[in-house]
């Protein structure tokens, strides 16, 4: 079998640039943002300087004489940098053997047939795009002992985007846990799935991952914030509202929010004007350097280019990624699609106003090891193998009110 030496070759050159590879290819967000690896107090927590206690030291003069001088003093805020994605993989020995004995590494095309990279970027992706909540979807119905849930969710008409045949769920009602690490038998439609056993669950109760759920913000608990519980007008949703965004709620910061442009629900046709009325009252300090929608909102965008502009065929880059154009004030920014976007949405983002704290950057991978040092570990009475690892993540911002925009409510080709 493999030895130390070959297993740290293994995962640290083969298989860690692959799970990041997987990631990048998903998430926009975590191929764009800039991240950071500078993390104090015992590595829980890293410190976000904040932009909104300027000095006010400015003004105009009458007598010739200059202002008093306040110095600025900065804020800091911590972001909780204990959020870990915890992953194992599971090899069958026999082909550790043949790897081992040919002398060659893994077939990536296997770890891609177990999903276990595309599986992990998936749920990353998810994660740095919503609320830091943790909720995958929520039941739409009480259910009474049976294996059949229905759900809606108040991101996806696809409520059930996120759940995968054999996954292990927990569903709270408020703080009581009603269904404890239950299995999933099938997916049978955007709106319903199937335990493998019978479950009696509360209407609106909240569907999350085994073990993800806590009650309140802390280091080693819950999900990395997201995109989405940043750009918004309110403090994000549990575990963080009872704290707000990095321990700073809006009720005493104006500057803790961002300009977000919804319609009660109601929704309405996107044209040139919307966005315009966003870029006109987003933050002056802000530099929206992309525009972030569904892949719907996107074709909903082409098609007003085809019928009033003559910009169509123009393609805008925003780093790796191709988009539609826009312009604003002469300026032209790309209008890029990513299939986590909420539904409807269109978030205007300037990326500089972001940090994605890691605990070293590009080794944003940490592989466990045994007493003797092997990542693989051998379960128990089994020709099989078992490595676990873990990703430290987290996303936070030093100036909320100048991220960006939200325009939502936005109507999307039904196909």
């Amino acid at each position: 079998m493999f030895t130390i030496a070959e297993q740290l070759k293994l995962f640290n050159e083969f298989l860690s640039p692959g799970v990041i590879a997987e990631i990048v290819a998903l998430s926009k967000l975590w191929a764009r943002l800039k991240k950071s690896d500078k993390i104090e107090a015992h590595g829980l927590y890293a410190k976000q300087k904040l932009m909104s206690a300027g000095g006010t030291s400015t003004r105009a003069s009458s007598n010739s004489g200059y202002p008093v001088a306040k110095s600025s003093t900065p804020q800091f805020h911590l972001v909780f940098m204990k959020r870990a994605q915890m992953f194992t993989m599971q090899f069958d020995g026999f082909s550790l053997e043949l790897a081992a004995k040919s002398g060659a590494s893994m077939d990536p095309i296997e770890f891609e047939k177990k999903g276990l990279f595309i599986t992990q970027a998936d749920d990353l992706s998810r994660q740095l795009m919503l609320a830091g909540a943790g909720d995958l979807c929520v039941v739409n119905g009480a259910v009474s002992a049976s294996q059949t849930v229905i759900v809606d969710s108040p991101y996806y008409a696809d409520a059930t985007k996120f759940l995968k045949v054999g996954q292990l769920l927990d569903v709270y009602n408020g703080a009581t846990k009603q269904v404890d690490s239950g299995e999933v038998l099938s997916i049978d439609s955007p709106t319903q799935f199937k335990f493998t056993v019978a479950q009696t669950i509360a209407d609106n109760a909240v569907v999350k991952q085994e073990d993800v759920y806590t009650a309140t913000e802390g280091a080693g608990l819950g999900e990395m914030m997201g995109l989405d519980g940043i750009i918004r007008d309110t403090d994000p949703p549990l575990p963080n509202a009872s704290a707000g965004l990095q321990a700073l709620l809006v009720a005493t910061d104006a500057n803790w929010k961002c300009y977000v442009n919804s319609n009660g629900g109601v929704k309405r046709d996107l044209t040139e004007d919307l966005i315009t009325a966003c870029m006109d009252e987003v933050d002056p300090f802000s530099r929206v350097s992309v525009l972030l929608g569904t892949h719907k909102v996107r074709r909903v965008w082409a098609s007003y280019l085809e019928n009033f502009k003559s910009l169509v065929n123009q393609k805008v880059m925003w780093g790796g990624w191709s988009g539609l154009p826009y312009i604003y004030d002469g300026k032209e920014l790309a209008m890029v699609p990513d299939k986590y976007v909420p539904d409807g949405c269109l978030y205007g983002l300037d990326e500089a106003m972001l940090n994605l704290y890691v605990t070293k950057v590009g080794q944003e991978i940490t592989w466990e090891k045994g007493d003797a040092g092997g990542i693989l570990q051998k379960v128990a009475s089994k020709n099989e193998f078992v490595a676990e690892g873990h990703i430290f993540a987290n996303l936070g911002t030093g100036f909320r009110k100048a991220v960006g925009f939200k325009l939502s409510d936005l109507n999307e080709p039904s196909s």
